[in-house]
């Protein structure tokens, strides 16, 4: 296959237990393959799936195979679909996060023939129009690959290209399969967008460190709004989540944005952004959701080894100023730092009652310290013992959502604080926003003596907290449940 007929398939997968979120990352490459004359054909599948992909690549019969990979999501599973793929042989690239992270570690695995390294578009365009002239993939910048004698070459990286050169083709895919319910089901048609990349500022713990270089690149506004307007009224979209990693760098676009759309959303800011005008500004353009790095209960952890730049106040002033706003805050916590004492832990989720008390409309986002290779927290966790993984398909082990992820870095005993403290988090949450007396004193004595053992009642309000306790409906199994698990308790208690 030769010119423009070269056909490229593009794969991302997904955990069984996650839906909704469209193939961003692909539909960015395939509408610069496409625009360059290229075939593109995404596939996007979960985890138990896999098994389909096989037939629709040899129906397919691509000249290239791309795999979108971020560092410890499903590594293993595209380590051994690369390999099942190069057995057959396909020529295979990787992109996205953990190439352009450890490259080289990645062109070490026999089944990957290339890595891109930075954002994509530009590079996979120039790789596609040179596939098989070996000698020009040197001149590809931000390209690595393998020379004559298998050695590894790593060119130099390829600056940021402009975003609206690629505004999505959103008939690349079936939209309607990515249509998701949101806000409880209040919106039943949310489809889930990105208007930037990147964020300017210095979390050490952020892969955005060494992916983006600390650089924040923006569609404009208009551009944008143009693009998304045909969308929204063929599918009838009711409400939009944002998923850049920094919505609000611009505050001026990021208001022209919704107010140019017009529909309830969901975006991510920082808390030192928030002022009284600020929220005026987010209550008019129909925010629902608002979500920011509170990190940690720790001033130390905050300013000396994530580097922030905002303080536990700043954190602290934020909810205070959204409280009876009808708009709900949710925080982002990251547990297990490197050099955070147990004591450190443990404030960071008596912070998490301190919000709630103050503001009742708040959920959390909880997980565990990943080492991101190339951030600053990454070689201060090697210092304190981590030791990271030969092979690529051995970062699967760094899932930051596991009940059983284990921290070389950490000096104190964290194992029952891994298995309970998300669920604690996010139960305590939902007992204040439905004010249900007895659990939040229940949760607040745990988090108070850092004491999980014989979690039965964590057991139980896990199982049946969005069935029951936290729907709101008013029937008659309803208050039998609720009042079966208040005599438990109260037994518990005797």
């Amino acid at each position: 296959m030769s010119g423009t007929n070269k056909k490229i398939a593009l794969i991302s997968l997904r955990r069984d237990d996650t839906s909704g979120n469209p193939p961003l990352g692909s539909l960015y490459l395939a509408t610069a393959l496409k625009k360059n004359g290229f075939i593109p054909k995404i596939i996007f599948k979960s985890e138990s799936q896999i098994g389909r992909i096989e037939p629709e690549i040899e129906d397919f019969k691509p000249a290239l195979i791309g795999m979108s990979v971020f560092t410890g999501y499903l590594n293993k599973e595209y380590v051994d679909l690369s390999r099942k793929l190069k057995a057959k042989g396909y020529l295979i690239v990787w992109g996205n996060a953990h190439a352009s992270l450890l490259p080289e570690q990645v062109l070490a695995e026999p089944a990957i023939d290339f890595v891109v390294i930075g954002e994509g578009e530009e590079i996979l365009v120039e790789l596609v129009k040179n596939l098989g002239d070996k000698e020009s993939y040197k001149n590809i910048t931000g390209l690595g690959f393998k020379g004559e004698n298998g050695q590894i070459v790593i060119n130099p990286r390829r600056n940021f290209g402009e975003m609206d050169e690629y505004l999505i083709d959103w008939s690349l895919v079936n939209i309607e399969d990515y249509i998701v319910p949101y806000f409880s089901g209040k919106y039943k048609r949310t489809l889930l967008v990105v208007t930037s990349r990147g964020c300017p500022f210095n979390c050490q713990f952020c892969y955005n460190q060494v992916f983006n270089n600390r650089r924040w690149r923006a569609h404009t506004a208009e551009k944008l709004i143009a693009n998304l307007k045909p969308v929204i009224a063929k599918h009838k979209i009711d409400a939009i989540r944002f998923l850049d990693d920094n919505f609000f760098v611009n505050k001026e676009r990021a208001f022209t944005i919704v107010r140019g759309l017009g529909l309830p959303y969901w975006a991510e800011c920082r808390v030192e952004f928030v002022d009284e005008k600020f929220v005026a500004n987010l209550k008019e353009t129909k925010c629902q959701e608002i979500m920011f790095g509170f990190e940690s209960g720790s001033n130390r952890i905050l300013k000396e080894v994530i580097k922030k730049g905002t303080t536990i106040e700043n954190t602290i002033r934020t909810v205070t100023l959204l409280k009876d706003s009808g708009i709900m805050a949710s925080g982002s916590i990251i547990f297990g730092l490197p050099t955070e004492t147990e004591e450190e832990y443990r404030a960071t989720m008596k912070l998490i009652i301190k919000l709630l008390e103050i503001n009742n409309n708040l959920a959390f986002t909880c997980g565990w310290f990943l080492p991101f290779p190339g951030t600053g927290l990454y070689e201060e966790a090697k210092k304190l013992g981590f030791r990271p993984p030969v092979k690529i398909e051995d970062w699967d082990i760094f899932d930051r959502w596991r009940n059983d992820y284990e921290m070389a870095w950490i000096k104190w005993d964290y194992k029952q604080a891994v298995k309970y403290s998300r669920q604690v988090a996010h139960l305590l949450a939902l007992a204040y926003k439905r004010n249900v007396p007895f659990l939040k004193t229940i949760l607040k004595k745990r988090i108070e003596y850092s004491n999980y053992s014989f979690p039965l009642d964590i057991y139980i309000f896990s199982r049946l907290r969005n069935i029951y306790m936290f729907s709101g409906e008013k029937n008659f199994i309803t208050r039998l449940i609720r009042r079966v698990i208040t005599y438990i308790i109260k037994l518990k208690q005797r």
